[in-house]
C-alpha cells in the first residue's frame, strides 16, 4: 500500500535522525530494562524538575459533552463531486473510496455521473466509525452511507438515525486475520478463526489489531473474539473474561492497518487484521495467509432521510454498480473474494454493539493498573492558538479517561515542571488536571527529551507499587528539541524501558516525533488546529 510505504519511509528517516548528530552522540544500544533504568537515573540527576501546585477547576462538571468535529469539507473532502440538478452525497468507507479519487467507488461514481445527465452522486471517503459520529451528532448528514459492514448501521439506528437499506451489497469483501508465513506454517492448513484466537491466548502468536471505535475490521474482530468464548452471548461474563485473556497478550490497538503492518515489519506482531481487498492490493503481503472471520464486508448502501427522488438516484446508482463491468472492475481491484466464505450473522442490535465497545474499553488493559503521564509542550512556539488548542483538547479529552487510571501531567519549555503527580483520575484529580492545564503559559525553548525522561522517572518510581502495571506517555508538541538532551542520548532509555510514547504533533517535526513513538508499539498522530480535539478523543478512547 502507498500509505505503508510512506510510513516505512518516515521510520527510515527517523532512524537516520536517531543516529545523527546531537549533544553527546554516543548511543547505548539494546539496553535491558535494568540497564535503561540505571541510565535514566544517571541522566535525570542533571535535569532540574520543579513540582508546581495548581488550583482546581471544577467547570468540567455538567459541561456540554458534545465534541465539535473538524470542518468536514476541509478534513474529509469529497473524492467525487456530482453537479447534476439532483445530486446525492454518499459517505463511503475508505477501502473503496479515497482522496485520490481512483478507488473503485470513485471510478464508478465518475462513470455514473458521466452517463447520467440529470442525476449524479458525490462521494466522501471517511472511516466508518468517524462517519457515525458526524451523522449521529447531526454535524453533517449525507444523503447516504455505505460502510464496510452492517454493524455501523445498527449502531446508528440505536442512536435514533433512520437507516433505509437501498442495497445489501455493492461489492464483495471480507474481514480476516492475516498470518505471517511462519505462523501459517505452524498452525497448519485449514486454519480457522478459532485456531488463531486460541494461538493468541496461548501466546504462540502476537496479534496487532485496529481500534474498534473507528475500524470496521476492528469492530468485527472484537465481536468475533467475544463470540469465540461465548457464541450464544458475547456480552456474558465468560466472553468478557476471554477478552481479558486476549488483551493480556496483545499490544495496544493501532489506528489503521498501515500501523499494524509497521508493527509486523518490526517483529512486534505476526498476525494482523485486514480486509481481503487490502490484502490482495498490497504485494508486500502476498505471502501472508488470509483467514476470513465474522460478518462479511459487502458494503451495504443506506439512505439517511432523503427525499423520494433522491432515493431513486441511489437505487439507480446501486443498480449501476451491479453491472458486469462495474463488478469486473471491483474484482480487478481486489474485491469479490473467491472461496465461498458466507460470513456470520451476529444478530446484534446497535445497543448490544455499543455494549460490546464498552466491554472492550473496560477490558483492553487486561485488568492491569494503568499509569499515564501527559507531557505538554509550553515553549514559546506554542504561544497563541497552538497552546489554546492543546489546552482545549486536553480538557475535552479528559472526559474519556477511565476514573481508575492513574494520571499525571508534566509540562516543559526550557524548564521542566511536574504540574500534577500521578493519582487515580477521580473527580478530584480531574479538577486538578483541568486547573493545571489552564495554567500553562507559552515561553522559552523546547527541552522535549528532558521532559520525557522526567515523565519516565515518574512512571518507574510509581511502578513497583503495583502488580505488572501498564505504563504509557502522551507527548504533545509542535516542534523539535532545541534545548537539553538530544534524542540520540535518550533513545536507548526509551527503547530499553519499553514504555510506549504516543506523540501528537501540531504541524510538527514529523521525523523526530515518529522516531519516539515507533520505538515501543505506539504511534504518531498529526493533529492540526482544526481536528486536534477529535484526534485526542480518538486516542484517549483507544488508549485510556
Amino acid at each position: 500500500m502507498k500509505k505503508s510505504a510512506k510510513l516505512i519511509g518516515v521510520v527510515a528517516a527517523a532512524t537516520l535522525l536517531l543516529t545523527g548528530c546531537g549533544t553527546g552522540g554516543d548511543v547505548d544500544k539494546n539496553l535491558t530494562p535494568d540497564q535503561a533504568a540505571e541510565k535514566l537515573d544517571a541522566l535525570v540527576k542533571d535535569i532540574q524538575v520543579e513540582e508546581v501546585a495548581h488550583g482546581r477547576d471544577n467547570s468540567w462538571v455538567g459541561a456540554d459533552e458534545t465534541i465539535q468535529l473538524p470542518d468536514i469539507d476541509v478534513k474529509y473532502p469529497m473524492s467525487v463531486e456530482g453537479d447534476a440538478p439532483l445530486n446525492v452525497e454518499i459517505f463511503s468507507s475508505t477501502e473503496k473510496a479515497g482522496k485520490s479519487g481512483d478507488k473503485w467507488l470513485d471510478v464508478q461514481a465518475k462513470e455514473f455521473n458521466r452517463t447520467h445527465n440529470d442525476v449524479s452522486v458525490s462521494i466522501r471517503p471517511i472511516a466508518s466509525g468517524l462517519a457515525v459520529e458526524y451523522i449521529a451528532s447531526g454535524q453533517h448528514l449525507p444523503g447516504a452511507f455505505t460502510p464496510a459492514n452492517t454493524l455501523w448501521a445498527n449502531i446508528l439506528e440505536s442512536r435514533g438515525v433512520r437507516m433505509d437499506q437501498v442495497s445489501a451489497s455493492l461489492t464483495g469483501n471480507t474481514a480476516g486475520f492475516l498470518l505471517k508465513p511462519e505462523v501459517a506454517a505452524e498452525l497448519g492448513s485449514g486454519v480457522t478463526p478459532d485456531d488463531v484466537i486460541d494461538a493468541v491466548v496461548s501466546g504462540k502468536v502476537t496479534l496487532a489489531s485496529t481500534d474498534p471505535n473507528v475500524s470496521s475490521t476492528g469492530l468485527n474482530a472484537l465481536v468475533t473474539i467475544l463470540r469465540h468464548f461465548d457464541e450464544a452471548n458475547p456480552l456474558s461474563g465468560a466472553a468478557r473474561e476471554g477478552l481479558v485473556r486476549v488483551a493480556a497478550t496483545t499490544p495496544p490497538v493501532s489506528p489503521t492497518t498501515a500501523e499494524t503492518v509497521m508493527l509486523a515489519s518490526r517483529g512486534l506482531a505476526n498476525v494482523i487484521l485486514s480486509e481481503y481487498q487490502s490484502w490482495k492490493s498490497d504485494p508486500t503481503l502476498a505471502d501472508w495467509t488470509f483467514v476470513p472471520f465474522g460478518e462479511r464486508h459487502d458494503s451495504p448502501l443506506y439512505a439517511t432521510g432523503v427525499s423520494e427522488p433522491e432515493r431513486q438516484v441511489l437505487t439507480q446508482f446501486a443498480e449501476f454498480l451491479k453491472s458486469d463491468d462495474a463488478q469486473t472492475s471491483a474484482t480487478r481491484m481486489g474485491f469479490n473474494p473467491s472461496g465461498g466464505y458466507k460470513g456470520v450473522d451476529y444478530g446484534l442490535d446497535g445497543a448490544q454493539l455499543t455494549s460490546v465497545l464498552s466491554t472492550w474499553k473496560q477490558t483492553k488493559d487486561a485488568g492491569r493498573t494503568v499509569l499515564s503521564v501527559f507531557v505538554a509542550d509550553r515553549s514559546g512556539s506554542m504561544e497563541g492558538l497552538p497552546l489554546a488548542r492543546l489546552q482545549e483538547s486536553l480538557r475535552t479529552g479528559a472526559r474519556f479517561v477511565s476514573a481508575d487510571y492513574q494520571v499525571g501531567l508534566v509540562s516543559y519549555a526550557s524548564d521542566i515542571t511536574v504540574d500534577l503527580p500521578l493519582a487515580p483520575f477521580n473527580d478530584a484529580q480531574h479538577s486538578l488536571f483541568q486547573g493545571a492545564v489552564n495554567s500553562l503559559q507559552a515561553e522559552g525553548g523546547t527541552a522535549t527529551n528532558d521532559a520525557l525522561l522526567a515523565a519516565m522517572k515518574m512512571l518507574t518510581d510509581a511502578a513497583p507499587k503495583y502488580d505488572n502495571p501498564s505504563l504509557r506517555i502522551f507527548l504533545l508538541s509542535d516542534g523539535e528539541t532545541n534545548e537539553g538532551l538530544s534524542l540520540s542520548r535518550v533513545a536507548s532509555v526509551i527503547d530499553g524501558l519499553n514504555i510506549p510514547v504516543y506523540t501528537i504533533g501540531y504541524n510538527a517535526n514529523v521525523d523526530e516525533l515518529t522516531a519516539i513513538s515507533s520505538m515501543n508499539e505506539a504511534y504518531f498522530t498529526s493533529a492540526d488546529s482544526d481536528d486536534v480535539i477529535s484526534k485526542i478523543k480518538e486516542l484517549f478512547t483507544a488508549q485510556l
